[in-house]
């Protein structure tokens, strides 16, 4: 039953997508604009670096957080 919760909460830590949330909090649909992919740097060409970097931040985070998750 763990190893089920492990892979079930690593998925759904990997399932965030940081690009549309930051997006959204500044009033943009990131997948409206620019190429349309919702990935760090689709946000740096269209919103600037800041948002960027919070983009690449929480993707890098959820990657190293599910990976943990998953090896529990």
């Amino acid at each position: 039953m763990n190893l089920f919760l492990a892979i079930a909460g690593a998925y759904i830590i990997g399932s965030i997508d940081f690009a549309v949330i930051v997006a959204r909090t500044r009033g943009v649909d990131i997948r409206d604009v620019g190429s349309g992919n919702p990935g760090t740097s689709n946000v740096l060409r269209t919103m600037g670096k800041g948002p960027a970097a919070m983009v690449l931040i929480g993707d890098t985070l959820k990657g190293v957080i599910g990976a943990a998750v998953g090896m529990v």
